[in-house]
């Protein structure tokens, strides 16, 4: 362990630390309790042995200072010449946990260290469990939000998120914008290749999404089925035009593997773009992307088109699906 023996009395501190490191230990000494303090801070020690008298503050206010700077709890024995129950009482009731009075005798010190020392062994033991517990906890949240097929954010995922940009962006009156897109003739690629090409087709446009989005503040996230959404907070609509516009070619660009060689897909994609009004609910916005993405679809499909929020605005591209 490393050990802080914070003493006045120099044959005292000699004893203890000549003691403790033939036990193995590493120790630290102080000379009174404000240089005990400083020294606590400094040397992070699993023990601390604290004489009770001494110039300055005491041993009692000194252990007071260390619980109160400390989050961790670090055993501390109190030394003392006086051995009256009142005075192990205020020992205790000044964080101490244990008592050994003086001259110290080796093979009570001895034992009292084997003792502390097990009760640090398992503080950290509870310590490294509690790290590992909440390791685990935050894995566990993070797969929570995932989609288990693609990889990206889920409905859950995007449910909250939506939600959290549409009341920031209302109370700070910049625009939100939200995309939402669909694989152009789906369900006639899962007909004419296989649901296990269908499902390598959407694992290849969610990555091909995520990959192409570089704020950490955007999201892409599987909507449903072979429909994704992808939320822009910050973003005007001339800007979430060039993002979707960004994606639609990237998407374009893949070649998905099939039995039957690679396949090209392609996406259409609707885009909204407001200040969300007070009380706005994220459903509105969703109902105005789809109803973006509809008219892309009707459009020919591989295109983008924005909702008529703002405008009519239409990139359009040709259609090869």
């Amino acid at each position: 362990m490393k050990i802080l023996v914070i003493d006045d009395a120099l044959t005292q501190r000699l004893f203890l630390k000549a003691s403790l490191a033939k036990l193995g230990h590493e120790v630290a000494l102080a000379v009174d309790g404000h240089e005990g303090v400083a020294e606590f801070a400094r040397f992070d020690p699993d023990l601390v042995l604290l004489d009770v008298l001494m110039p300055g503050i005491d041993g009692y206010e000194t252990a007071r200072v260390i619980r109160g700077a400390s989050d961790e709890w670090v055993p501390i024995i109190f030394l003392s010449g006086c051995h009256s129950s009142e005075d192990i009482e205020a020992a205790i009731d000044a964080g101490g946990d244990d008592y050994l009075t003086k001259p110290c005798d080796s093979k009570v010190l001895e034992a009292k260290i084997r003792s502390m020392e097990r009760i640090v062994q398992m503080r950290r033991q509870l310590v490294q469990r509690s790290e590992e517990l909440k390791s685990a906890n935050a894995a566990l949240m993070r797969l929570i939000d995932i989609d288990g097929l693609t990889g990206i954010a889920n409905r859950r995922h995007l449910d909250r998120k939506l939600a959290e940009e549409v009341g920031r962006c209302t109370r700070n009156r910049v625009e939100l914008s939200v995309l939402l897109l669909d694989i152009d003739n789906f369900k006639r690629f899962n007909d004419s290749h296989g649901h296990l090409a269908g499902d390598e087709c959407l694992k290849s446009v969610a990555q091909a999404l995520a990959g192409a989005l570089h704020r950490p503040a955007d999201l892409a996230a599987r909507y449903g089925g072979e429909e994704f959404c992808v939320v822009l907070p910050e973003t005007v609509g001339d800007g979430a035009l060039q993002v979707a516009e960004r994606l639609r070619r990237r998407v374009a660009g893949l070649n998905v593997t099939t039995p039957q060689g690679s396949v090209q897909v392609t996406v259409s994609i609707g885009v909204v773009s407001q200040v969300p009004p007070r009380d706005a609910a994220p459903a509105a916005l969703l109902s105005c992307a789809d109803a973006a993405l509809y008219r892309a679809k009707a459009g020919g499909r591989n295109r983008v088109c924005r909702a008529p929020l703002e405008s009519n605005t239409v990139i359009a591209s040709p259609a090869t699906v």
